[in-house]
């Protein structure tokens, strides 16, 4: 008697189960014909759907909402999200080039990962080129520069906003920072130089050359660096006017 009830119960679990998994797979099977069957290609976008009836369905504005998803790595939806403002970028890009929600989903890629240092000069580089986008772009500069002081990229297009904005003092001096930081290119000494000169800051260009100077060890990148030394002297006279 025993082993009948025994039998029957694990008849029981195993039907059960069998209708459960025939019941799941059905029911994906019709959402997909659903979803899918009539999916609108955009000529200018093939990969994007243009039956999609949105971006973003929610995405809260802290992340630590966002944490209690996933508390044991964070990274992990830092990543999906990073692979969702690349979609949404290239989407929109090849349409309407309008990007309401990017802020936003590297804000919080950002608050998730905040070591990872991609998603900044990601963002940097695409907003500031981005109409209205300028103060997106130095707010991920600046939040950045909090995690990665160091990097002279994300100095470079700090500078780099700065001279857009008619601000050569300020990038100058970002540049300058940038240009003494490892591996940053010769040029960038150079360049924020070029800018102090502009604004008759010979000394304070002067000063920025030799402290590049100091730091290239280089030969071939310490005799760019002496030119332009020899250029900036050159265009003034004795009396420190300028000479046209």
């Amino acid at each position: 008697m025993k082993s009948i009830f025994s039998y029957s119960k694990r008849y029981y679990c195993v039907s059960t189960f069998v209708f459960f998994f025939i019941s799941t797979v059905a029911f994906q099977g019709h959402y997909l014909d659903i979803r899918y069957t009539e999916r609108i290609i955009l000529p200018e976008c093939p990969w994007c759907d243009a039956s999609a009836k949105g971006d973003i369905v929610y995405l809260p504005f802290d992340a630590s909402i966002m944490r209690l998803i996933s508390p044991a790595n964070p990274e992990f939806i830092a990543d999906a999200l990073w692979m969702r403002a690349l979609y949404y970028f290239g989407k929109h890009s090849l349409t309407d080039q309008q990007y309401p929600y990017l802020l936003n989903l590297l804000d919080i890629t950002t608050d998730l990962a905040p070591r990872w240092k991609f998603p900044y000069t990601y963002g940097a580089l695409i907003m500031a080129d981005s109409e209205g986008g300028a103060d997106d772009a130095s707010y991920m500069i600046e939040k950045g520069l909090i995690h990665h002081p160091e990097d002279w990229q994300l100095w470079f297009f700090k500078g780099y906003q700065l001279m857009k904005e008619g601000h050569n003092l300020e990038a100058a001096e970002a540049l300058h920072t940038a240009s003494v930081l490892p591996d940053a290119p010769v040029f960038l000494a150079e360049l924020s130089a070029t800018l102090m000169t502009r604004e008759g800051r010979r000394d304070m260009a002067l000063r920025f050359l030799q402290q590049s100077l100091q730091m290239i060890k280089d030969p071939r990148q310490r005799e760019f660096i002496i030119r332009k030394i020899q250029k900036v002297r050159a265009q003034y006279d004795a009396t420190g006017t300028p000479v046209d």
